[in-house]
């Protein structure tokens, strides 16, 4: 009975100290953009020359998206 009940206690020494663990690694950091970052992403990428393929890419996109969801 001794044995079963040191064995027992045993077990859950170990547990207890190796169930607890916190990782060593750090989490990665989530970058956000704000408006204003998107917008000068926007004035940089998208030209007079080239608006009229964007608008019809930023459409396809969109239709993409509706169709999925669906």
């Amino acid at each position: 009975m001794l044995k079963k009940s040191l064995l027992i206690m045993a077990i859950a020494v170990f547990l207890f100290m190796n169930g607890c663990k916190k990782s060593s690694s750090e989490p990665e950091e989530i970058v956000v953009k704000t408006a204003a970052q998107y917008e000068a992403e926007a004035k940089e990428q998208i030209t007079e020359e080239n608006m009229e393929d964007e608008l019809k890419n930023l459409e396809k996109e969109l239709e993409l998206d509706t169709t999925q969801e669906e």
